[in-house]
């Protein structure tokens, strides 16, 4: 099978994007429809943080292994066995929630999807360099992701409205359905098979090829360490703050219903969609040097929402301005992660893309478990003023922008 140079359109792209559709809109039904669950059982904003951080530890601590098989195995078999296992886990969470198993069940649900996460992802990111070349990848990588946002946007709405209608375990039962519609389709998927052989055993092999990845990431490109710890920065003070700090406000602080949290979480993908669209117009005139300042513009909106919770107003007038502000802030987060991810891949030697993109996904999520503790317990804390969260918030990361400067600068582009 030869990359495709002019057109990224295909039948096989289009089973990629179909698989990704029902998986990820699964993926975020189900999750969605967990984390109310969990908030509506403890009402407490600490519980929920930490329970939230406890379910990515087995994605950090797996990735790099997942990226090891990613580059080494039937790229097509690995996608089709993740979903497979997410359909497992469907019903697994099912028969928990009908016998009203108690909240460590649930939590094991969320680590078992964490644990599938940590696989799949290095997959679906090491497979686009193998099915389009350069000028294409950053075009291909935007499609995906305007899919998988499309589908986060449809998921929580869906949902939050499932979940007021009927009976959560049937939620369950329709994500099972959807990953097992995943599967099928991915079956028909080709993707181009890296021949591989594994000497002195298997266990040798994902050892030797984590140090290798680890060595090119090193010593021929210096940078991406930096860029790591820049996301690992970023991610530490904005999943604590809107991962726990979204559900808890309008659920606990605003005391609005599912429906508005379904609601928000529909229109934050909505425009991330459109942070993505923005990708593909944009792709000619994107500069990694200039980067900084999408950052620097998403710290001036995080104190915008300090400023809008400072200020006296009905609760559905606050929830508007509060959504449509996180908008903003997941349209530029979105256009920065494409565009950051696409020039690692670039740079990237194919056979190391899965091992060197699961080091960037484990290093930059180390500080989200911590984040969602802190932001969880200071939520708690600052109930009645979350506007002073916002505002510490919003100025560390104008730091963090000025700060990471430099780090673009040396970046091959």
């Amino acid at each position: 099978m030869e990359i495709e140079n002019r057109v990224i359109w295909n039948k096989n792209f289009g089973y990629i994007i179909m698989g990704q559709t029902l998986s990820v809109l699964a993926n975020s039904v189900m999750k969605f429809a967990l984390s109310l669950y969990i908030l509506d059982l403890t009402k407490s904003a600490a519980l929920f943080g930490t329970l939230l951080a406890v379910s990515i530890i087995p994605t950090i601590i797996f990735s790099p292994i997942g990226g090891v098989l990613a580059d080494n195995f039937n790229k097509k078999n690995m996608m089709v066995i993740m979903d497979g296992l997410y359909a497992c886990i469907a019903i697994l969470v099912y028969l928990a929630v009908v016998s009203r198993a108690n909240i460590a069940v649930v939590a094991m649900c969320l680590l078992l999807m964490s644990v599938v996460s940590a696989f799949e992802t290095p997959i679906v990111q090491s497979s686009m360099p193998l099915l389009f070349k350069e000028d294409n990848l950053l075009k291909a990588n935007s499609v995906v992701n305007q899919i998988q946002l499309f589908a986060n946007f449809v998921g929580p709405i869906l949902a939050g409205f499932l979940y007021s209608l009927v009976k959560i375990e049937w939620i369950f039962i329709i994500c099972f359905i959807l990953f097992f519609g995943a599967a099928c389709i991915e079956c028909f998927i080709k993707i181009p098979i890296l021949i591989v052989k594994f000497e002195n055993g298997a266990i040798a092999t994902v050892i030797k090829d984590l140090k290798e990845s680890w060595m090119f990431i090193r010593k021929e490109e210096p940078a991406i360490i930096k860029i790591i710890i820049l996301l690992g920065a970023i991610s530490f003070f904005i999943s604590g703050l809107l991962f726990v700090g979204i559900p808890y406000i309008i659920r606990i602080v605003l005391g609005l219903n599912s429906q508005y949290l379904g609601i928000n979480q529909g229109l934050i993908s909505l425009a991330g969609i459109g942070g993505a669209i923005m990708v593909g117009v944009f792709s000619k005139k994107l500069n990694m040097k200039n980067s900084y300042l999408i950052v620097g513009l998403s710290s001036l909106l995080v104190l915008l929402m300090g400023v809008i919770f400072m200020i006296n107003m009905p609760d559905t007038v606050t929830f508007v301005l509060f959504t449509l502000t996180i908008m903003l802030l997941q349209a530029l987060f979105t256009l920065f992660s494409i565009f950051v991810v696409s020039n690692i891949q670039a740079n990237t030697p194919v056979q190391l893309v899965g091992k060197v993109m699961s080091y960037v996904t484990t290093l930059s999520l180390c500080a989200q478990p911590l984040s969602q503790a802190v932001y969880g317990l200071l939520f708690d804390i600052f109930s009645n003023s979350v506007y002073i969260l916002f505002l510490f918030t919003g100025f560390v990361m104008l730091l963090v922008s000025y700060f990471s400067k430099n780090s673009f600068e040396n970046f091959n582009q």
